[in-house]
């Protein structure tokens, strides 16, 4: 697929990030003249469209520059708005215009260099908040990784819609979600399956807004900037605590390792060995997680087993 050739510069993708987070994602016209040329930056790329007017004027009398309410006049009936001389009618402007944020056209020019089975027809969910555009090839990885684009993830109450949609559609292997959202307004909980990826870290510059696939390679295998003390990947390939870096290859191995770190991260890090060596279908020959991971360096130093109960030693 194509992506357009205007780029987006870095003010134009913030606003299109602080749009993209809340529940609606509208923004009014006056509150795109604020923000000088990043508002028609958008418009023009075709990101954000027209939905509708406000009912609201910015006063063209002595009541300057003070947003106010347009009301039926009482006797004629048309809109405007009361000044401090004079009845102000008040036709349909640019000033009273909403622009909405084109979700499809935003996610396929987010999603233009990577190579998704579904690139020409994403599924959509969640109202059009999350778009499946299917699978791609990522550099430096053997597996092909789901590919969703989702907006407003930061919300408490979309981040559990969002939840509720992945047991109803779980993952094969990764799934990586981009995410518009800014990315320091809320972190996102550890989802087994799951990369939650902000687009902000993985951008081509030189588009503004398409993911550069090598960085988004990058991210994946490394992890944010950001990870605190225990930091895993969604597929549960990769575990960094307090920065050393482990990396994990078996299938069974990965369940476990993910199963650990949502436990530690959730507060409650002390797990049933019972538990994780069911979930990662384990053999009969597999009676403890020594059994799996005895040999790999993480054992015993950042892996232990006491008993019936496993965790992670931090």
């Amino acid at each position: 697929m194509t992506c357009s050739s205007s780029r987006i510069d870095l003010a134009a993708r913030r606003l299109l990030s602080s749009i993209a987070g809340t529940r609606d994602a509208r923004v009014s016209a006056m509150a795109l003249a604020h923000k000088r040329g990043a508002g028609k930056q958008l418009i023009e790329a075709g990101l954000l469209v027209p939905r509708g007017s406000t009912m609201a004027v910015v006063a063209e009398d002595d009541l300057d520059d003070t947003p106010t309410s347009v009301i039926a006049h009482p006797i004629t009936g048309r809109h405007g708005h009361l000044g401090n001389e004079a009845w102000q009618d008040e036709h349909f402007t640019a000033r009273r215009r909403v622009y909405a944020l084109d979700m499809s056209a935003t996610a396929r020019r987010v999603i233009a260099r990577l190579d998704c089975s579904l690139g020409d027809a994403p599924v959509p969910s969640l109202d059009g908040a999350v778009l499946d555009f299917g699978t791609a090839r990522l550099p430096k990885r053997r597996a092909r990784a789901g590919i969703w684009v989702a907006r407003g993830l930061t919300a408490p109450a979309v981040f559990e819609e969002f939840r509720q949609l992945v047991t109803r559609r779980p993952p094969e292997g990764l799934r990586v979600v981009l995410f518009l959202d800014p990315p320091d307004r809320h972190r996102l909980s550890f989802m087994r399956g799951h990369e939650f990826v902000a687009l902000e870290d993985v951008v081509d510059h030189e588009d503004g807004l398409a993911v550069a696939p090598e960085v988004l390679a990058a991210r994946l295998l490394k992890g944010p900037s950001h990870k605190g003390p225990v930091w895993v990947s969604g597929d549960g390939g990769v575990l960094i605590v307090h920065g050393t870096w482990h990396e994990f290859t078996g299938g069974k191995q990965k369940i476990a390792v993910a199963m650990l770190a949502e436990a530690w991260q959730g507060g409650d890090p002390v797990l049933p060995v019972a538990r994780i060596l069911e979930e990662a279908e384990c053999g009969p020959s597999v009676k403890r997680l020594k059994d799996l991971f005895g040999g790999h360096p993480t054992w015993q130093e950042v892996i232990r087993e006491s008993g019936s109960n496993c965790w992670l030693e931090v």
